[in-house]
């Protein structure tokens, strides 16, 4: 759920294929007790949409440990200017 709190440092975005994918990042990055909100991205193959997981930026290097040990296939990593969080 989206909130009007500003995360200092700013807000990257964890992109991945699914919805599913991105349930189970959020799952695995909550259980670290990092705050995370499933965001749509566009889509890099032109079919349907895609999604993410937004996260503040501050926290990048444990979420990229978070979830490669969680087998989740990343796409890319983007910074964001959006206030999701």
């Amino acid at each position: 759920m989206r909130s009007n709190n500003q995360i200092s440092g700013g807000i990257m975005v964890a992109v991945v294929g699914s919805m599913t994918a991105a349930q189970r990042a959020q799952r695995a990055l909550l259980g670290a007790a990092i705050r995370a909100d499933i965001v749509k991205s566009d889509s890099e193959s032109g079919r349907g949409c895609g999604y993410g997981v937004a996260f503040p930026a501050s926290q990048q290097g444990n979420v990229r440990a978070i979830l490669s040990a969680s087998h989740v296939n990343v796409r890319r990593y983007s910074q964001d200017a959006w206030s999701l969080l």
